[in-house]
């Protein structure tokens, strides 16, 4: 301890010391030594500094305090800017959020059912023996002209042909508010979800999000549902984009133009949607910048 003092400087009472340095130099809210009730003290100078520095800091407190300090109104006002940027910018990542889940997940379907499909084949032979597969989808009509709902055919066709390659969480029975026909919705394990018709197993719509919420809206084509089909038996004109094939997004009676898959007929983008899956498969399974619809969830 004799190190930390300088040797001369000896101070003979407290009344010496405050006029050397100012104030009692070893409290211990300096963190040394309390040595006040000492008659002789040895002070390096460092002590004697720090001393003026804490009365200095003692004596402002207060005003301190108010420096640093924000008022209700500067808080408020700080709140709103952070609110409005919130309001403008928070819609635009949504909207970039959605656009994201909706390009991984459609190439991941795409994928993994294609890889169910080849898988199956191996199992079951070439896709044109699935007799009872291609069964499900039997033109039955009632009296009315409406189809016949073929669910659980097509549901038995699901789960002995394609399910056993696939990993399916969760089947749900639900209605399509949009036709008033009941669908099997199998879940897969990203939340995503896919469903055929309900009448044949030709058509399969995927949902990349929230699909029960999906199902709910009038239109769902090519903003939160995207139409695929698998149908490879086919060899009539109508049906050429999908004959010998695996799952494709929605090409029936497509003319093969670019811009009829924006508009121009009954399945573009612009009108039922069917089309938009293609339209996003040809640019790379990126959504276009001037993709005519909104995507939401």
């Amino acid at each position: 301890m004799d190190s930390l003092f300088r040797k001369g400087e000896i101070y003979e009472n407290q009344t010496k010391i405050r006029k050397a340095g100012g104030g009692n130099l070893f409290q211990p809210k300096l963190g040394a030594f309390y040595l006040s009730h000492l008659k002789r003290n040895v002070i390096p100078d460092s002590f004697r500094n720090l001393s003026v520095l804490d009365s200095d800091f003692r004596q402002n407190d207060k005003m301190y305090g108010k420096v640093l300090a924000f008022t209700l109104a500067e808080v408020l006002i700080t709140l709103g800017i952070i609110g409005v940027v919130a309001a403008l910018t928070i819609p635009s990542l949504m909207t970039a959020y959605n656009k994201h889940i909706t390009e991984t997940r459609l190439k991941k379907f795409y994928s993994l059912f294609n890889q169910a499909i080849k898988l199956s084949v191996v199992v079951n032979d070439e896709y044109e023996g699935w007799s009872d597969y291609w069964a499900a989808s039997g033109n039955s009509y009632n009296e009315d002209g409406s189809a016949i709902d073929q669910v659980e055919n097509v549901d038995a066709a699901f789960d002995k042909y394609l399910a056993p390659h696939m990993k399916v969480m969760l089947k749900k029975h639900i209605r399509n508010e949009a036709t008033n026909a009941t669908k099997t919705l199998y879940i897969l394990a990203d939340g995503s979800a896919f469903a055929y018709r309900g009448i044949d197993t030709r058509d399969i719509s995927f949902f990349p999000k929230n699909p029960e919420k999906c199902l709910k809206q009038k239109k769902q084509a090519g903003r939160c549902s995207f139409t695929f089909i698998f149908h490879p038996i086919e060899k009539s004109k109508l049906w050429q984009p999908h004959y010998g094939k695996g799952l494709e997004p929605y090409m029936y009676a497509w003319d093969g133009k670019k811009e009829t898959l924006y508009n121009g007929s009954e399945y573009s983008c612009a009108q039922i949607g069917h089309y938009c899956t293609e339209l996003i498969r040809q640019n790379g399974w990126k959504i276009p910048g001037d993709y005519p619809l909104k995507i939401q969830y």
